[in-house]
Formats: C-alpha cells, structure tokens, sequence
C-alpha cells in the first residue's frame, strides 16, 4: 500500500508540474486546501476517487495513469491556459461584435440620440461573460475582480442611460454592494482553507 501511495504521489506532483500550477492554484480548483494537496503529493494521504478523477480531467490523463510508474512525464495539454484565455477574448469581442452592430443599423436607419449607449452597456455584459468565465475556469481572485467590474460598470451605464437629477445616487448603492461582494469572497476564501 505504502508503494502505491508513492506512486500516486510521484505522478500527481508531475502532473501538476507539467500543467504549471502551484499547490495553491491546483488546491483553489478542486476547492480543497493547499495542505491537502501537500499530504497527497507527500504521500501521507490519498485522494478519494471522485478527485483523482476530477484530477484525471484536469490534467488530460486517465484514472488509471496516477497508479502506475511512468518512464516519460504526462503529456498535459500546456495550452490549456491560452486555449482558455482566447475562447474568453472572443467571447468578450463578441459582445462588442454585437454592441457594434447595434449601433450601426440604429444609425443606419436614421434613430436620433444616445445611440453610444451600445457600447456602455457592453460593459457590463463584457463584465458578465468574464464572471462567467471566470467561474468556469478562474480562481477566487478573477471571480472578485470579474464581479467588482460588473459592479461598477452596471453603475455606470445606468447613470449615463437616465437622466434623473439624482441618478449619481446609483454609484453610493454599488458601494454597500462591493463591499458585501468582497466580504462574499472572503468568506469562501476562510471557507477552502
């Protein structure tokens, strides 16, 4: 038993390694601590088999490949990050694709007024795609940053759609609204550990 745990060990340390996360990164994305981590890549424990098969996933390889030695290191798919990082700047892009067109075939058809309200609003909708992404493929920290922008980039839009006397009142609200978002984020973060 013991040889086997090394085993595991060994190779979940060099699959981590080939696919360029730290014990940190790897812990946030299976929402385990790092320290969990440690003791699997020490050897002093196994993950159950749901994880090692959300690993097997992770890193491209089969369930199977963590209990036998291997002579070559796993081929993790290295372009996992920049496949990601390129599906997502489309997805932004096409947001803006879209708010493009809008404005185009209103100013085509002859609509008057604040036709560049297309693209303030395209703002928070780029903000939703990269919550969405980022809840998919990102850590805590794109979650936070990703919603503070939706946050902050709603407010804005509103205030620059109506014309109320006090509409700038929409910025005072987003505050309370951040703030329960980053004590929201703190509270997962105490929560994984």
């Amino acid at each position: 038993m013991e040889d086997l745990k090394a085993i595991v060990a060994k190779n979940l340390v060099e699959c981590r390694k080939a696919a360029q996360l730290t014990q940190l990164q790897l812990a946030e994305k299976l929402n385990y601590s790092d320290k969990a981590v440690s003791k699997w890549e020490r050897g002093e424990s196994l993950p159950d088999i749901a994880v090692l098969y959300e690993l097997s996933l992770l890193y491209g390889v089969s369930l199977d490949y963590f209990v036998h030695e291997h002579s070559r290191k796993p081929a993790v798919r290295k372009d996992k990050r920049r496949r990601h990082a390129i599906v997502s700047v489309m997805s932004c892009l096409l947001v803006w694709l879209v708010a493009t067109a809008v404005f185009s075939v209103l100013r085509i058809c002859g609509v008057e007024g604040k036709l560049w309200l297309a693209f303030i609003w395209s703002l928070p909708a780029t903000s939703v795609v990269c919550v969405v992404f980022s809840c998919i493929w990102g850590n805590r920290y794109h979650r936070a940053i990703s919603v503070s922008a939706l946050i902050w980039t709603l407010a804005l839009a509103l205030y620059l759609t109506h014309s109320v006397q006090y509409m700038w009142l929409v910025f005072v609200v987003a505050v309370p609204v951040q703030a329960l978002a980053v004590f929201w984020f703190l509270l997962r973060a105490q929560k994984t550990k």
